[in-house]
């Protein structure tokens, strides 16, 4: 029995070695080795995964003397050099697949590579233009009464959801001072003030013209309360609204926030009691924002680590513009851009990846936690499909959401990856085997799995090279004769006289058509047309709002396919077999085949 478990263990640990010696070679070309070597790779623990530096350094120090730890940022994988043989080899024969990761409930998988590759580089290391980062801004004195001068059980204060699926996470909890900020539409009402910034902030000001932070007397104030697990998505403050610069002041704890401008894209940390100052470049054409998160990549004095975020409480300062903007950034200007009616822009590859980033897997970290609470019930025809596979055999659900498709059927295993961690989380609480994965790089080798589902997804893709690559993989992963299920939205949601039910479920019954005059210039630089809701599609690729809670919108990028696009895009995919296409509610399906 003990013989039989140990090669099962045995059987498990090279599964895990060959499928991270792939993903090592794609992500870094480090080339792993038969041999033992003096380097060794951490397949399974990283910054992504939440271990921290600290924790591991006193594991190893535990194990063996005398190493150097390099943790990739952004990566689900570490290395370690031990300086001879004999210590890596010692640490490998003590540890892999057997030892549990710090913190984690799970074992270590190892593998010997040849070199270790030169990865990290600082966070914020090559600032944009015209912004500023001023530690120690305010003192802890005067952090702690700051923080203590916010009562958040007032009435002024506004909730609206995040992606977490705990109760307690479910609101950002957000209060205004002069004039309040719409969230709705990202304006506020010039003619309308609220009650005035409190005497005990004055100090501040003093502060602000004492670093040079502006020559103005700032006359807004947004304060926003963090809680570990939430953020805001990117964004560029209106234009017109708001002067240069724009002030944030960060209390209580530290976070990381990402800057973006087209292809570039800078992480900072922004400590406790820190000033950011946005002006000019910064201000006008970058976006920041802040990923949910329950933990930080951070640099130490040692390398990279993993910090766990607190309450944050920022104060953002804004002085009131009246008037047109006239900066010099007018493809980011509300101002400039309303002035010339934008037109619809084509999609290629050079946007597509940073489109999908911030409307599709940007917003779906933000609404992860509702999206959980609208989807529920399976799809019948998707459950018929699951009911075909035979007893025992192995099913992927890819961008699996909430896993709605992952229970039930006790005689197929069943497994799901997706692009969110929000949805991926919601998932393991469930008990259901998840795999963070964008669909189009799954991490599984090939000709694994029975059967394949792919419900909703490839709509989000931006290109017809991106959607095909998706399902080239899916059946890269499929056995001989496995089927994959697919499943997109259709532009045709009256079909043979009969409304989808996407469309009986249209509150205004009279007015079916869509209504696409409003467009939408994103930070990718690319306009489309954000549709009306529960209204019949006229364009293929557009913006879809999903109503928040609290107000307000945000846009996933759809594209929606008519009859015979399905078909004609799995037909050139190699070894494929269409075997049905169908419709079904609102949505075209085929089923495929591996050859």
């Amino acid at each position: 029995m003990e013989d039989a478990q140990s090669n099962k263990s045995s059987r498990k640990c090279m599964r895990k070695q060959k499928r991270a010696q792939h993903r090592l070679v794609r992500d870094m070309g480090v080339e792993c080795s038969e041999e033992p070597t003096q380097y060794l790779a951490v397949c399974n623990a990283g910054l992504v995964t939440g271990l921290k530096r600290e924790s591991f350094e006193r594991f190893i120090a535990d194990v063996v003397p005398n190493y150097q730890l390099s943790m990739p940022p952004g990566k689900s994988y570490c290395f370690v050099d031990f300086f001879s043989l004999e210590r890596a080899t010692s640490f490998y024969d003590k540890v892999h697949g057997k030892l549990k990761v710090p913190e984690q409930n799970t074992v270590f998988y190892l593998l010997y590579i040849k070199t270790i590759p030169c990865s990290e580089e600082p966070l914020g290391s090559d600032l944009p233009p015209g912004l500023r980062l001023l530690t120690d801004f305010v003192s802890p004195e005067e952090e702690a009464a700051l923080l203590r001068s916010i009562d958040w059980d007032e009435e002024e204060v506004v909730a609206f959801p995040t992606d977490s699926a705990d109760s307690e996470l479910k609101h950002r909890k957000v209060k205004h001072f002069g004039y309040k900020f719409r969230y709705d539409n990202n304006l506020v009402d010039v003619d309308d003030p609220i009650g005035p910034i409190p005497k005990d902030y004055e100090f501040l000001q003093a502060l602000f013209e004492k670093h040079g932070s502006g020559n103005h007397k700032y006359d807004q104030i947004t304060v926003n309360r963090y809680l570990p697990g939430q953020g805001i998505p990117p964004h560029v403050d209106t234009h017109s609204v708001f002067q240069d610069p724009i002030l944030s002041l960060s209390l209580g704890s530290a976070c990381v926030m990402d800057f973006k401008r087209g292809d570039k894209r800078i992480a900072l940390d922004l400590p406790a009691r820190s000033l950011l100052i946005m002006s000019g470049e910064a201000r006008y054409a970058w976006s920041h924002g802040i990923c949910p998160r329950h933990n930080d990549n951070v640099q130490t004095s040692t390398g990279f680590s993993t910090r766990s975020r607190g309450t944050r409480v920022s104060f953002t300062f804004r002085k009131i513009h009246r008037g047109d903007c006239e900066c010099r950034y007018g493809e980011y200007c509300d101002s400039q851009r309303s002035s010339v009616p934008p037109e619809i822009t084509p999609i290629d590859g050079s946007v597509a990846s940073e489109l999908e980033q911030d409307c599709v897997h940007g917003v779906y970290e933000e609404i992860s936690s509702h999206f959980n609470e609208t989807r529920h019930k399976q799809w019948p025809n998707v459950a018929k499909f699951i009911e075909s596979i035979e007893t025992g055999g192995l099913l992927l659900d890819v961008g699996c959401g909430n896993g709605k498709y992952l229970h039930g059927q006790p005689d197929v295993f069943k497994m799901g990856c997706d692009r969110s961690a929000g949805l991926a989380g919601i998932c393991r609480s469930r008990g259901f085997q998840i795999t963070l994965a964008d669909c189009l790089q799954l991490p599984y080798k090939s000709r694994t799995f029975d059967a394949v589902l792919c419900i909703a997804v490839i709509h989000h893709l931006s290109t017809g090279e991106r959607r095909k690559k998706a399902v080239t993989d899916i059946m890269r992963i499929l056995r001989a004769s496995g089927r994959a299920l697919i499943y997109v939205w259709a532009k045709e949601q009256n079909k043979d006289s009969q409304k989808s039910t996407y469309l009986k479920f249209n509150a205004n019954k009279g007015n079916n058509s869509e209504k696409t005059q409003q467009l939408r210039t994103l930070a990718s630089n690319v306009t489309l047309p954000v549709h009306e809701n529960r209204t019949e599609f006229t364009h293929s690729d557009m913006l879809v709002p999903w109503k928040r809670k609290g107000g307000g919108d945000f846009l996933r990028f759809y594209h929606v396919f008519e009859s015979g696009e399905l078909e004609e895009l799995c037909s050139d995919v190699p070894d494929t077999e269409i075997e049905r296409v169908y419709y079904d509610q609102g949505n075209w399906c085929v089923v495929l085949r591996k050859l």
